[in-house]
């Protein structure tokens, strides 16, 4: 790491990579770290899920956080567009449609943590 790189993470900022190799590496680091730090948090946390309705906080917390990674990323895609990078914007729509897919599936998985009410049949219809 250069000097520059390291007054720049004292101000809370990151580097910009002119590579992709290093672009590659960067995020090949990223993800290591971030599964052999927070994978076996997340396995020790699910590992004591047994309840359907113990499911429900963790998926609300997890759709709170795609929802605003998804409002995150189309916030990318109006300054990409705003500063005349239509190709990274259009590649950031993708990804905010898969992100508000996320967001839906999460809804959906939270949904099914409620138990099937019990309805008397004659109040069913």
């Amino acid at each position: 790491m250069s000097v520059s790189d390291f007054l720049a993470r004292l101000q809370g900022k990151r580097a910009a990579y002119d590579t992709t190799d290093e672009v590659i590496r960067l995020l090949d680091e990223q993800y290591e770290r971030v599964r052999d730090t927070q994978f076996p948090v997340h396995l020790q946390r699910a590992a004591h899920l047994e309840e359907l309705l113990a499911f429900q906080p963790g998926l609300v917390d997890a759709r709170a956080k795609a929802a605003d990674l998804a409002l995150y990323a189309d916030a990318l895609v109006t300054a990409a567009r705003s500063n005349g990078h239509a190709e990274l914007a259009e590649r950031l729509v993708d990804v905010v449609e898969s992100l508000h897919g996320a967001v839906a599936e999460l809804a959906a998985a939270t949904h099914a943590t409620v138990p099937v009410p019990q309805v008397p049949l004659a109040y069913a219809a």
